[in-house]
């Protein structure tokens, strides 16, 4: 290694303009390493940061895929412990089409001994023999949407039919407006059924409620809710807070859809 020295000084004048210089380089070769450091930070931080917007970006088209074109969205619903299909009208409108388009023989009819309350039917399309449990589920979907949640009511009746007992034809002297039926013959009654309500996230259907037992066997996330004193849009906005530090981007309309109408409770 060749050192360039100064004859015109001394000794001492040259070592210490060497380790003056020495210094000098190894003060740049620091800054360089801490520049080196921050920028491979900053590359990692991009990274994960490309990552994360990817991951969401596939996440929501996967959502969206699988969601959009789901023709019972357009009810309330949900699915039993052994994936039957169970549907409740939203308003009278929807409760008229509900029964006019979607009840076929096979299914089970269910509604709420309450004024105030949605009609609900199990589907059946492979008419098979439903077991109670599942009907039991379907009778308590039926009752957390009725009014008795926002009546701050936590059990109620239900009662279910055949769908030849649901009928739209009037008793002599009365009329049934639109959504409104009349159901004649014998009723199954389920007894005081406890309104407590499940909500969770499936990455194909979305955002899912229902009775919480049935929710949280089926889902590893289930939020537990019950009538209470909250606003619901206070709750769904924090339902959407906890979702989202879940890394699940949904947004509060589909979050307050499928939750009972009222004002409810967090409980976990």
């Amino acid at each position: 290694m060749d050192v360039e020295i100064n004859y015109l000084l001394g000794a001492g004048r040259n070592a210490e303009n060497k380790y003056n210089e020495r210094n000098k380089y190894k003060g740049k070769l620091s800054r360089l390493e801490n520049a080196l450091k921050v920028t491979e930070k900053k590359l990692i931080e991009k990274e994960n940061e490309i990552k994360t917007k990817k991951e969401k970006t596939i996440f929501e088209k996967k959502k969206d895929k699988s969601v959009a074109n789901l023709w019972y969205h357009k009810f309330r619903w949900f699915f039993t412990t052994n994936n039957h299909l169970v549907l409740a009208g939203r308003d009278s409108r929807n409760n008229e089409l509900l029964i006019k388009k979607h009840m076929e023989d096979e299914d089970v009819y269910f509604h709420a001994d309450i004024h105030g309350a949605p009609h609900v039917i199990i589907k059946n399309p492979k008419k098979e023999d439903i077991e109670e449990g599942d009907r039991r589920e379907a009778a308590t979907f039926a009752g957390m949407f009725s009014s008795a949640w926002k009546s701050k009511i936590f059990s109620v009746d239900v009662y279910s039919t055949t769908p030849d007992q649901v009928s739209k034809t009037a008793n002599t002297g009365e009329s049934v407006g639109s959504g409104a039926f009349v159901i004649r013959g014998k009723r199954e009654y389920f007894r005081k059924l406890d309104l407590t309500c499940g909500l969770g996230f499936d990455e194909k259907l979305g955002v899912v409620s229902g009775p919480f037992d049935v929710i949280k066997s089926k889902h590893k996330l289930c939020f537990k809710l019950i009538p209470g004193e909250e606003r619901k849009s206070t709750v769904v906005a924090e339902l959407k807070k906890k979702l989202e530090k879940k890394g699940i981007t949904v947004t509060t309309e589909e979050i307050d859809a499928m939750l009972p109408p009222g004002d409810c409770k967090l409980i976990e």
